[in-house]
C-alpha cells in the first residue's frame, strides 16, 4: 500500500498550538507522524480531525530542516519583510538587505515564504480532497464536515493573501492540486483573480465557524480570523464599505478587547488574551536547550536574535534611533517595546553600553543602532540552557482590527468614529486602562495607579504632518504613526505603507538622509539612518524567488515582477 512521507499531510511536530489563558485551558495538540497509511485518515472521524490539525503545523518554523530559514520560519521573513522594509528595523550581515531595499530573487527567506505557504496549500488540498469523500456515517455530527472543510479552506486563503501581499500573482492550486500532481503552473492571471479565490475561501469558513474555537482548543481558525483577513483582502481591493461590514461585526461582537497593559502582549508562556485574534504559540516545555528535537518545531531562536549583541545577540533586529525617539511623551509603549544606549533591560537587569565597546549610538561594523526589542527580549540568550523562548507570535491583534474599522470610517465619510477608533487605541497606549490591572514580569511601580490625560490626536498629527512635510491627509498620517508605534516589531507595517500608498512619502519624511545628501560620519554622530535606496514602486512588491522560476516550466524570467 502507497505510504507518505515525511511532506505528507499529516506530518506535524509535536507541539500545542494554543491554550486560553484567561477562559479554558483546553489546547489544540498536534501528534507527530513519520509514516501514514494512505486510507488512515478516512478510517474515523478522529483521523480526519488529526489529519486537520496537521495543517496547522504549517504555521510553525521547522527546526529539522536543512533549507536554512525554515528554522526561523514565522518570524523571518514575516517580521522582516514587514518591518525591516520600513528601515525602522535593522539587521547585520545578509539580512542587512532588507531595510536597504537589495533583496534579490535568490534571498533565502523569500524562498522560504514561498515554499512554507505552498506547503500550507499543499496540505489544505490533499486534506480537502480526501474531506470530500469521506462518507458521512464517520461523522457522530455530520455537520462537523463543512467545518472541518470551513477551517481548512481558512488557512488557504490566508497563505494565499500572505502570498498576495509578498509577490502578487502566484500560482492558484487548489483542492487536489500539489506540486507533486501539478508541477506546472502559470501564476494567476490577474490580481483580481488572486482575490476572487482567497474571498471564496474565508467566506465559506466565516459563515460556518463559531466566534469560539472548535472544541474550545485555542489555536484552531474562528470567524473573527476570517473577518479579520476579509477585512484585510476587500482593503487591498479599495472595497472599505465590505472591510468596514466585517470590522464592525467583530468590534460588535464582543470576543475581542484591548488587553488592559501593553507589556503584557508579550509575555512569556502567556497566550490568547483577549486581545489575540490569531498567534503562534511558543511554549515552555520541559526542554528549552540545543538539541531539543522531539519537540522543536514549537520553539523559536527569539532570544538570541534580539538581543544586543553586547549580551550575546546575534544582531537580526534592531530598531532605529528614528523610531526610539518619534514616541510622544507619556506613551508607554516605547518603555514597554524597546530599550535604547543607557537604558536596562527590566527583564535581564543588563544595561545598553555598559562595555566600552558598546558605547556609541552604533555598534558593529555595518553601525547596526543600539536600540533593541523587549517584545522579545526577556531573558539573557542561553541563559538555564534557554536556547528557545516561549513567546507567541501574534499575527493579528484586536488593535489592528481598530485601527483598520478606524481607517475603513476615514475612507467612507466617518471622521468622527475613525478618530475615536484612534483614541481608544492612544487611551491604553498612555495606560489609561492599568489601573487595579495587575503585570506580570515587569517591575513593580510599572503599571499607572491613576489615568493621566492623551494628547487629543488629531491635534497632535496636524502639527506632526506639518513638522515633517507629509502631503497626505492628516488621518492617513495619524493611522501610519500609530500602526508604526502599536505593532513595532510585528508582522503589518510595510505591507499597510504599500497597501495606503505611504511609502514615498514615509521614507521621505521619517528617513531623509541618503547617500546622496548624507555621509556615515554625519549619521553616527547625529543617531540617524543612512538611507542607501531611493523608493521605487516596483520594490512593493518582491520577487518571485529564483527556485520558482528553475522548477516550474510555467514560470520564467519573463514572468518574473517588473525590476529584478
Amino acid at each position: 500500500m502507497k505510504r507518505y512521507t515525511n511532506n505528507c499531510l499529516l506530518l506535524a511536530a509535536a507541539l500545542t498550538l494554543g491554550a486560553a489563558t484567561t477562559a479554558c485551558s483546553d489546547f489544540l495538540e498536534v501528534d507527530h507522524y513519520d509514516i501514514l497509511e494512505e486510507d488512515y485518515i478516512i478510517q474515523s472521524e478522529d483521523n480526519l480531525l488529526a489529519g486537520l490539525n496537521g495543517l496547522y503545523d504549517t504555521f510553525y518554523t521547522d527546526q529539522s530542516s536543512t533549507l536554512g530559514d525554515d528554522q526561523v520560519w514565522g518570524f523571518k521573513p514575516q517580521l522582516f519583510a514587514a518591518c525591516h522594509t520600513t528601515m525602522d528595523c535593522q539587521a547585520s550581515g545578509w539580512d542587512a538587505e532588507w531595510q536597504r531595499h537589495a533583496w534579490r530573487a535568490d534571498k533565502g527567506s523569500l524562498e522560504t515564504a514561498w515554499r512554507m505557504s505552498y506547503r500550507a496549500i499543499d496540505r489544505t488540498n490533499r486534506f480537502l480532497a480526501t474531506l470530500a469523500n469521506v462518507n458521512d456515517n464517520i461523522f457522530e455530527d455530520v455537520s462537523r464536515k463543512e467545518i472541518y472543510e470551513a477551517e481548512a479552506r481558512a488557512i488557504r486563503g490566508y497563505n494565499y493573501l500572505y502570498l498576495a501581499k509578498l509577490f502578487g500573482r502566484v500560482p492558484l492550486l487548489m483542492t487536489g492540486e500539489t506540486y507533486s500532481t501539478t508541477p506546472s503552473k502559470p501564476r494567476a492571471e490577474t490580481i483580481e483573480e488572486m482575490y476572487a479565490a482567497i474571498e471564496e475561501d474565508l467566506t465559506y469558513a466565516r459563515d460556518r465557524l463559531d466566534w469560539l474555537p472548535l472544541n474550545g482548543q485555542y489555536g484552531r481558525i474562528t470567524k473573527g480570523f476570517c473577518k479579520a483577513y476579509l477585512a484585510e483582502l476587500y482593503m487591498w481591493e479599495k472595497d472599505f464599505t465590505a472591510a468596514k461590514q466585517e470590522l464592525q461585526d467583530i468590534i460588535d461582537s464582543g470576543t475581542y478587547a484591548l488587553e488592559p497593559c501593553y507589556g503584557n502582549l508579550q509575555n512569556w508562556d502567556t497566550h490568547w488574551t483577549k486581545e489575540s485574534v490569531f498567534e503562534i504559540m511558543y511554549h515552555l516545555q520541559d526542554f528549552m536547550g540545543w538539541g531539543a528535537n522531539a519537540s522543536s518545531d514549537a520553539m523559536m531562536w527569539t532570544g538570541f536574535m534580539c538581543a544586543s549583541p553586547e549580551y550575546g545577540g546575534w544582531g537580526s533586529m534592531c530598531l532605529s534611533w528614528e523610531l526610539y525617539n518619534s514616541f510622544e511623551p507619556g506613551d508607554k509603549r516605547k518603555q514597554y517595546s524597546m530599550v535604547g544606549l543607557g537604558d536596562t533591560n527590566p527583564f535581564t537587569n543588563q544595561k545598553i553600553g555598559a562595555n566600552q565597546t558598546y558605547s556609541g549610538l552604533f555598534q558593529g561594523t555595518e553601525n547596526m543602532p543600539q536600540v533593541y526589542s523587549l517584545k522579545y527580549w526577556r531573558y539573557v540568550p542561553g541563559q538555564d540552557n534557554f536556547v528557545y523562548n516561549p513567546i507567541s507570535l501574534t499575527l493579528k491583534r484586536y488593535a489592528s482590527v481598530l485601527l483598520d474599522y478606524a481607517e475603513c470610517c476615514f475612507e467612507t465619510g466617518d471622521p468622527t468614529t475613525g478618530w475615536e477608533m484612534i483614541r481608544q487605541i492612544r487611551n491604553r497606549a498612555w495606560g489609561n486602562l492599568e489601573p487595579g490591572q495587575s503585570v506580570a514580569y515587569w517591575p513593580e511601580g510599572t503599571l499607572n495607579t491613576t489615568t493621566v490625560e492623551v494628547p487629543d490626536a488629531q491635534t497632535y498629527y496636524t502639527q506632526y504632518k506639518a513638522e515633517k512635510g507629509y502631503t497626505s491627509d492628516v488621518w492617513k498620517v495619524a493611522l501610519i504613526i500609530e500602526r508604526r508605534h502599536e505593532f513595532n516589531a510585528e508582522f503589518s507595517l510595510y505591507h499597510d505603507l504599500c497597501r495606503m500608498d505611504m511609502c514615498d512619502e514615509w521614507f521621505r519624511c521619517e528617513y531623509p538622509h541618503t547617500t546622496s545628501n548624507s555621509s556615515v560620519e554625519e549619521c553616527l554622530e547625529n543617531g540617524w539612518s543612512l538611507r542607501y535606496f531611493e523608493h521605487q514602486e516596483y520594490q512593493e512588491l518582491f520577487p518571485i524567488p529564483t527556485n520558482e522560476i528553475l522548477t516550474n516550466p510555467a514560470i520564467g524570467q519573463e514572468n518574473q515582477n517588473p525590476g529584478y
